[in-house]
This record gives structure tokens, sequence and C-alpha cells, in this order.
């Protein structure tokens, strides 16, 4: 998780009249308390600090315009070069140049995995959900309705993210489940968003523990110390049961099969949202084991999605299979009522090793 250092950004606008006039007042205020000032010299001074100067809010380090410009930038260069024909080396390394941290790792999967062209998708108007408030790394999100070649549509939250003076990268996308909606996100005046703090108090799981209580409930299920925190559902519970039903088929072939989730070292992001609570954006990393415990043990065969990332068909004693996964949560504020929920998911097989 990473760390932060805050940067305050209301600054009291003081001129240096308005610095003189407090320094003159608090001198005559202090001579006043020991009988050295004068009635006149008292009222004098009161009247000219009675009007103190307005704080003066400064503009964001990340505007409305500013997002709108970089994520249109980004779509549109993705647009062109996932189209091109015929698809060179120089579009997918300029593809790959525009994304970061997760994004960056299951891109790199769908080149090596896919011969042919890549998926092309058409973006609708974003909806953006920038910070007032933060500090470098920079970021923002968007929720962008996306339709494939085939026409289908689901809507994608997005999170843009950038370091220093470098240029924006796509840092995540995760697709909402067909049912679900963003939820109302708390914005000021201006339009613009709250981000929480990794360790936020105020809502029911802070930002930095959703990721490893989300993993919990993926690998022990109901009966792990996660339940009632988090929603039931596939990606939680579901992925437990999964693995429970799996175990006994392995075995009965003298295989050994695990699969554990955990954190990953990518950035949590966090908006508050109008209820109190946070929507929080965050990546696991799953990791599925075949072993074989005894020989001569059935073949471990490389899962049909992964075949073109590993160097083989097959293992002799053991495969590995590693996963890249983003997701979208809600999660209740501390004194709301009922548990976190996933709401939006997008991830893929990023690394096979058989041996």
């Amino acid at each position: 998780m990473r760390g932060r250092a805050r940067r305050g950004l209301l600054v009291p606008a003081m001129t240096l009249t308005t610095v003189l006039v407090a320094v003159a007042a608090a001198t005559v205020t202090a001579c006043s308390d020991r009988g050295g000032g004068t009635p006149e010299q008292g009222t004098r001074a009161a009247g000219l600090t009675a009007s103190p100067a307005p704080a003066v809010l400064q503009e964001p380090p990340v505007t409305l315009t500013e997002a709108e410009r970089a994520l249109s930038g980004a779509l549109g260069a993705q647009a062109v070069l996932e189209s091109a024909t015929p698809h060179l080396e120089a579009d997918r390394r300029n593809l790959l140049a525009q994304t970061r941290d997760s994004q960056e790792a299951l891109t790199m999967a769908a080149f090596n995995s896919t011969p042919g062209p890549l998926p092309h998708y058409t973006w609708g108007k974003p909806e953006l959900l920038v910070p007032r408030v933060q500090w470098d790394p920079f970021w923002f999100a968007a929720v962008v309705e996306r339709e494939d070649s085939k026409g289908e549509k689901r809507s994608a939250v997005l999170v843009m993210t950038k370091y220093g003076e470098h240029e924006w990268y796509l840092s995540s996308t995760s697709l909402l489940d067909p049912e679900e909606r963003v939820p109302e996100i708390a914005k000021d005046a201006g339009g613009y968003a709250t981000e929480l703090d990794d360790d936020d108090p105020t809502t029911a799981i802070s930002p930095r523990l959703m990721a490893p209580l989300h993993a919990t409930s993926a690998e022990e299920g109901s009966a792990g110390f996660a339940a009632g925190l988090i929603e039931k559902g596939p990606h939680t519970t579901g992925y437990a049961e999964e693995i429970a039903g799996k175990r006994p088929k392995y075995k009965g072939d003298c295989l050994g099969y695990d699969s554990i989730f955990g954190a990953s070292n990518y950035p949590v992001h966090a908006l508050r949202t109008a209820d109190g609570g946070a929507m929080v954006m965050y990546s696991l990393i799953r990791t599925t084991t075949v072993t074989a415990k005894i020989e001569p043990c059935a073949d471990i065969r490389v899962p049909p999605n992964a075949e073109r990332l590993a160097s083989a068909t097959g293992a002799r004693k053991e495969l590995r299979t590693v996963e890249t996964q983003q997701y979208v949560s809600t999660v209740p504020a501390k004194t709301g009522r009922g548990p976190a929920r996933v709401i939006g998911y997008l991830g893929g097989v990023t690394k096979v090793s058989a041996n």
C-alpha cells in the first residue's frame, strides 16, 4: 500500500499589509496588558484587525478539464492502436506505454496470449470522479460505457494516474456487473470528489483493509473471519466454493490443488460516497498451484486460457498460474448497515510457470 504525505490545499490569502497589521495589533495588545498603551491605540488596532482577509481556495492539482483531456487522449489513442491493420509490434509497444500498475500486467498478458488483433472497443461519455485534494502520484477515476465489437455494452470504472511530471497512464479497468451501478459520489460545489486516506476511520472497512479482507473471503468463504463483512458472491465466497469443489477431483488423480489470494502491491484508491461510505478500487493476486504428489500421476495440463503464456502444454511436477484481478467495491459508513459489496471486476492470467 502506498505511503502518503499530505499537502494542504487551503491557503490563507494574507497580503503583506495584513501581516503587518496583525503584528501591530499583537504588539499593541501586549503593551496594553502591561499598561504601556493608550485607549486610542487599542481602539484603532482593534478596528484594523476586525476583518481578516478571506481564505482563497487554490485550484486543484488535477482539474476537471485536465482529467477530461487526459482520458479522451488515452481512449482515443487506444482505439486507434487497437484497430490498426496490420497490427504492428510498434502499435502494441505504444499501447503498452500508456498503461501502468495492474493494467500494464493485464495488457502485457493480452499481447502474449492473443495471436491476432486485440479486441476493439468504443467508449461513451465519461462521468469524471476527480479528487479535489490529493498528492503525487495524482489520479482520478471515470465511469464510462464500453461497447465491444459485438455490440455488448458494459459500464467500466477506469483509473488514470500521473507520476510527477510524466504523462497520464491507464492504471486499472474494472467492468461493473450488469445489474450494478456506481454509487453516488460525494462532490463539492465545484464538482470535485473527496479522496479517502488508506486508513480512513469513518468507513466500516478502511480502504487499506478491503483487499486483504476480500482475499480472506475468497479463500475461506463463509467460514472465514471476513464472513459478514463482505457480501457473498462469485468473486468472494464463490471462489472458496470453487476451490473446495476442485480439490477432491485433483486428489483422485494424485494431484494436489491449492489456490490462494493476496492483496497486490498496486495502488489502492478510494472516494467518499454520498451516504458517508466509500467506493474502493484495488487489485488482488490469485496464485493457483497443481502439484504431483507421487509418480506417476495424471498429466498436469495448462488451462486453455493460459496456454500461450506457458512454454509447454503441461507440467510434470508442478504448474503455477498467477492471475491479476482488478476490483471495485462499495463500503458502508462506519455507522451504516450491511456488508461491503463487490460491484466490478476485470482480470486474467498474467503468468504461468511449469516444471
